[in-house]
């Protein structure tokens, strides 16, 4: 039996009951108004398939009661009904949205052949419109399966990388103390290897720090209370510790901080990581007598920082990769042996928790510019 549910907005009670009379033994449930706004409300009470609207309508004219249908539900079939039928009529109608037109006085079995069209049209376009949502569904569930599994092997790779580099101070302390028990090593070379021990060791420790600090930047990012920090307050408070670093290098070493630098949206904690792994790679790649130089400032609602050097720079081939785990570029591998590889890692993480972005500019042999841009945070009114 048809359940399709169908209005009848018409004020001659004579076609109303006619309709309901030709409709009611075929299955169709149909309720009828008398005027526009009853027929709009009925339309917003209650869920139809089909409404049959008369032109001539007292007070509203049925053609612009399908706009206001139509935003109730897109998918009701509108049905123009009118005895004053003519072409420029039926061609306005199938504008504004009606799917067919009655011309009075008609039929029963045009007006059965009307309906049962309309119900069949708004079968197939509900049917598209789960069929798009379930293929949109499964797109997006592919898309995250897709990104999970990109995770997953990042994972992976991750854990080979920490593993190889975990491994291999050890490796090389265990190789020392070996040809030292063996009896390889002549007394006066001695003091030699334990340096090394010493000096792998301390890599080792470094490289543990690290993998702490990234995983601890990465826990307090997702469950810290997140608040205004002030990012000229946290330079001031780390920049003596790079004075002293700075002066042992002969390093001309220079802050600039401008006035009333806008507050940004993170933990101390997390800056305090970010501008110390950006000072201390400059000072750190920048040979004696050069120059590190930090500032910060406000455009508008971002806050822009600045660290530059003139150190070693960074080779083209090497910039796509140095902000990735545990990748050093070349020269700066030959010129300090020992590294990590996450310094940088860490300050992308920062910011970009933050909501911003880190740029980099560098000119090999003649020093390195990275700056970042980070959205103030909006003060309510």
């Amino acid at each position: 039996m048809n359940k399709a549910r169908i209005l009848v907005i018409d004020d001659e009670i004579g076609i109303c009951e006619g309709i309901q009379r030709a409709l009611s033994p075929e299955g169709f449930q149909v309720d009828t108004a008398f005027t526009g706004e009853e027929g709009l409300s009925k339309v917003r009470q209650n869920g139809y398939d089909i409404v049959l609207l008369d032109i001539m309508i007292p007070g509203v004219s049925g053609i612009d009661l399908i706009a206001a249908v139509h935003e109730h539900d897109p998918e009701i079939v509108c049905i123009i009904v009118t005895g004053y039928a003519t072409v420029e009529l039926a061609v306005r109608s199938i504008k504004e949205g009606a799917y067919d037109f009655l011309t009075k006085p008609f039929t029963v079995d045009d007006l059965l052949l009307a309906v049962n069209q309309g119900v069949e049209r708004r079968r197939l376009s509900l049917e598209a419109k789960r069929t798009q949502a379930a293929e949109a569904e499964a797109r997006r569930l592919s898309e995250e399966k897709t990104r999970l599994e990109e995770l997953d092997r990042a994972k992976r790779q991750f854990l080979r990388l920490v593993t190889h580099e975990l491994q291999a101070p050890i490796d090389a302390i265990e190789s020392y103390l070996r040809i030292t028990l063996e009896g390889y090593v002549p007394s006066e070379k001695l003091t030699e290897i334990i340096n090394k021990c010493i000096a792998r060791a301390r890599e080792e420790r470094a490289l543990i720090n690290d993998l702490l600090e990234l995983g601890h930047l990465e826990a307090i990012g997702a469950h810290a209370r997140i608040e205004p920090v002030r990012l000229d307050e946290v330079l001031r408070n780390i920049t003596s510790d790079f004075e002293k670093q700075a002066e042992e290098k002969r390093l001309r070493f220079t802050v600039s901080i401008a006035t009333d630098i806008p507050p940004v949206s993170g933990t101390q904690e997390q800056f305090k990581s970010m501008w110390a792994n950006l000072i201390s790679n400059a000072i750190k790649y920048t040979p004696k007598n050069g120059a590190v130089t930090v500032s910060l400032h406000a455009e508008g609602r971002k806050v822009i920082g600045e660290v530059s050097d003139t150190g070693i720079g960074i080779p083209p081939e090497d910039r796509p990769r140095l902000f990735t785990e545990f990748f050093r570029a070349r020269n700066a591998r030959e010129l300090e042996a020992h590294g990590t590889g996450l310094g940088l890692v860490l300050v992308k993480k920062v910011v970009e928790g933050a909501g911003g972005v880190i740029n980099l500019e560098s000119e090999l042999e003649h020093g390195s510019k990275f700056t970042f841009t980070i959205p103030a945070v909006v003060e309510e009114e």
